[in-house]
């Protein structure tokens, strides 16, 4: 069989190794190629990828690529290596040496490093996490007064509690100095007594979060005093204000749930614990008061029982001591009258009433003759009465006569 080939014609193997040659000369070595990357994954320690804009796309392999940036898909890319043609698979690929994030890959990487620096320094400890208040009075929340943010936050809240106080305080939320007016504004709130500080705003690419990914911003948060939530993008977004927090709230609406207690489910426990309480306490006191009446039962037979007893020995001590009284009262009725017959004896009437008088001068008893002189009034009482008389003359009995 005869075959139409020309000078021209070539073998596949042939137009591989032409390709190949091309692809080794100088011209496709130490190539930068920007594009955006799509299917990343592994096989091994090598990654395989494409690269592509709107028009074209590239394939890439990267060797031992778990040592080099890893991008995620959709992320914009600089991939510097050189073109390889593989001619047994007919593939055409860029071996990739380094892979470099640009605009939001570059951010990406940018916020790791510097949340790589601020773990190591401990900013992001749980030790230096103060709880939240379980009861909150005073919430300021800091974010745009503008858009859905505090409108969630604030109708959040409401539905659970009417009297918590709540207080924003507008600050912009995203572009150039938004981190600065943020944390201007947390130094100057951290000492007016508010119970938390609620660090809001909305979803929104890496870019639109950027400020709470700032490094004086996190500073800040890490050194107040008064407890702070991060309720920062969508759930699945991390800021580094979310690390250093206190709290971090998945979502504004979360964070007003996280702050708020439940204030009517607060009056309704009370309800039911004061009633149990009363109840408790009703029971209680009826228990007391019967085991009062009991104690006071057997207190009542114990003291009839005690003051019986002790009322038969009082009587046998009365009776006792009444024939002690009377006895002794009899004995001195006798003594008396003993006494009596004797001073009876003594008495001067009866030695009046044989005969005695009692002689007197002025005021005095005269008990001695010697005691007169011739002059003087004196008085003479008898047994029937009194005479007065005047000394006319003194006789006196000598010591030798009356011996």
């Amino acid at each position: 069989m005869q075959y139409p080939f020309s000078e021209k014609t070539l073998t596949v193997s042939e137009v591989g190794a032409a390709i190949k040659a091309c692809m080794d000369s100088p011209v496709f070595q130490g190539l930068e190629v920007f594009g955006e990357v799509s299917g990343f994954k592994y096989s091994g320690q090598h990654a395989y990828f494409t690269l592509k804009d709107k028009n074209s796309q590239l394939q890439c392999v990267c060797f031992y690529a778990r040592k080099t940036y890893n991008p995620k898909d959709g992320e914009s890319v600089i991939v510097r290596g050189s073109l390889d043609y593989w001619a047994k698979g007919g593939r055409l690929s860029l071996q990739a040496t380094s892979i470099e994030p640009v605009g939001q890959g570059m951010l990406a990487l940018e916020f790791e490093r510097l949340k790589e620096k601020l773990l190591k320094e401990g900013l992001f400890d749980d030790a230096h996490k103060k709880p939240i208040p379980q009861y909150v009075g005073n919430v300021l929340v800091v974010t745009s007064k503008t858009g859905a943010v505090i409108r969630d936050i604030v109708t959040t809240i409401r539905r659970k509690n009417p009297i918590i106080n709540i207080v924003l305080r507008d600050v912009r939320v995203q572009g150039e100095g938004a981190a600065h007016e943020i944390s201007g504004v947390l130094k100057r709130v951290d000492a007016l007594g508010y119970d938390v500080i609620v660090i809001a705003r909305g979803g929104g690419s890496l870019e639109d979060l950027a400020p709470f990914y700032d490094e004086e911003l996190v500073r800040t948060v890490y050194m107040m005093d008064t407890p702070v939530v991060s309720a920062v993008g969508h759930e699945t977004d991390f800021s580094l204000c979310d690390f250093v927090a206190d709290a971090r709230a998945a979502t504004p609406t979360a964070a007003g749930e996280l702050v708020a207690y439940d204030f009517y489910e607060l009056v309704r426990a009370v309800r039911q614990d004061a009633s149990r309480l009363a109840l408790s306490a009703r029971r209680i006191f009826e228990r007391k008061t019967s085991q009062a009446q009991l104690a006071f039962n057997k207190l009542r037979v114990k003291a009839t029982s005690f003051y019986a007893d002790r009322e038969r020995r009082v009587e046998r001590y009365l009776s006792s001591a009444r024939k002690s009284v009377e006895l002794k009262v009899i004995n001195a009725e006798n003594v008396c009258k003993l006494l009596a017959q004797k001073l009876d004896g003594l008495s001067p009437l009866k030695v009046l009433s044989r005969g005695y008088f009692r002689l007197q001068a002025g005021d005095k008893t005269v008990g001695s003759v010697r005691s007169l002189k011739v002059g003087d009034d004196i008085k003479a009482t008898g047994r029937d009465g009194s005479v007065s008389a005047r000394v006319t003359g003194i006789e006196l009995i000598d010591d030798a006569t009356k011996n």
